[in-house]
């Protein structure tokens, strides 16, 4: 019986939050223990995960999970070894707010294409647009430069209605000036689907207006209308598809019809995640699917002739992240497919320091210490605000991934 009742103590300290308080003075407030381990208790913090050990912990607290008397000899052994992780975490780089350069360059290539938007210059955009296009040109992240072209194009959410609209006018503008312009008909479609998102709002479909309903069917409309026309154009425009797919999304086409969009898609532009990014968006829950079926539907495309292989199943995890927590805890996403994805990545894009960071942060929240710590080995300190969050994550990360 008293083992049982351990046993059962034990479990409880696991599932519920609780505070603690180390000997010296530091405290933990609100968290749970992800784990007990031989020289002390994982726990789960708001902001990530962290070890403590034995030795740290008061003795009452050490009793409660089974760290007595009976596990004494270890506790010089777990004092060594917190001592010398002490001691090399004290000598691990310091934390640096850094800049990517690719992101920068990409930054850069935005800020020239919308400056030619902005002074309606058609023909200069038109030029851009069909070199990048013809060259298939990726950035040293594997962004292809015809997506940043177009999402330089973008207004703001927080923009007013009347700097909406003045970016209405600019695409009429456009289609006016090329009436057979792939550019600026995939452009002015693109618009139209961010502005009639503008109208919806984010949140769920309860959350919806009458009138949001309204424009947003509306503008979706519009862009389906804009798609359509422009179908037969040459040279043909891999975003063509990608903003299709956004079209299919809001208004709701049955899986039989999107699945023959999105193969359609593939056949012109096998590598081109993208496609896949915007199949698995589809497929949330939220949205048309079930549990599941976005992980399994990502599976089907590591073989696809050209392809990207398991590149797309990382590149994909990577986007959808945003939408969970914790994303292998959450979904049924594979983080061994992953990281063989992201190892391919790293491979094909070694001085993207953003793919780097992403990387090792997933290896955090599936608790791969081992790749983890040979990740933030070769950060050195770096830290990207925008994958991170800020200095007091990346360091709890970083020293959770130098413990033993």
């Amino acid at each position: 019986m008293k083992v049982a009742a351990s046993l059962i103590l034990c479990l409880a300290s696991l599932a519920l939050a609780d505070d603690f308080k180390l000997i010296n003075g530091k405290e933990y407030k609100n968290v749970t223990v992800s784990r007990i381990e031989p020289d002390g208790i994982v726990l789960r913090t708001k902001s990530g995960i962290a070890k403590v050990y034995f030795v740290e912990l008061p003795k009452d607290v050490q009793e409660h999970f089974h760290n007595n008397a009976a596990n004494a000899a270890g506790h010089s052994a777990s004092k060594a070894a917190f001592q010398n992780q002490q001691a090399e975490l004290a000598s691990l780089p310091p934390i640096e707010e850094t800049k990517d350069k690719i992101t920068e360059e990409i930054w850069q290539f935005r800020l020239k294409t919308r400056r030619l938007y902005n002074a309606s210059k058609f023909d200069e955009l038109e030029a851009l647009a069909s070199q990048i296009r013809s060259e298939r040109g990726r950035f040293g992240n594997g962004s292809w430069k015809i997506v940043q072209f177009y999402e330089s194009l973008g207004c703001r959410s927080d923009e007013p209605e009347g700097m909406w609209q003045l970016h209405a006018r600019i695409h009429e503008n456009w289609d006016t000036a090329k009436p057979r312009s792939i550019t600026a008909h995939v452009a002015h479609a693109d618009f139209l689907t961010e502005y009639a998102w503008r109208a919806r709002g984010s949140g769920f479909a309860n959350t919806v207006t009458k009138e949001g309903w309204r424009l947003f069917s509306e503008r979706l409309a519009k862009a389906k209308e804009l798609l359509d026309k422009s179908a037969d154009f040459e040279p043909k425009c891999p975003v063509w598809w990608r903003v299709r797919m956004t079209v299919a999304r809001g208004q709701g086409w049955s899986w039989d019809d999107y699945e023959k969009l999105f193969q359609d898609a593939k056949t012109f532009e096998p590598a081109f995640w993208g496609y896949d990014v915007a199949k698995a968006t589809y497929l949330l829950p939220r949205w048309h699917g079930q549990p599941g079926e976005w992980e399994y539907a990502l599976t089907l495309e590591d073989n696809r002739p050209n392809g990207l292989g398991l590149e797309t199943y990382a590149r994909v995890v990577y986007a959808l992240n945003g939408y969970y927590k914790n994303i292998f805890r959450e979904t049924h996403a594979s983080w061994p497919q992953a990281r063989e994805g992201f190892e391919l990545i790293r491979q094909r894009y070694p001085d993207s320091l953003e793919l780097l960071s992403g990387y090792c942060r997933l290896a955090c929240l599936a608790e791969d210490r081992v790749v983890a710590r040979k990740l933030f080995d070769q950060l050195g300190g770096r830290m990207i605000a925008n994958i991170w969050g800020d200095q007091k994550d990346f360091q709890n990360y970083r020293n959770w991934a130098y413990s033993r």
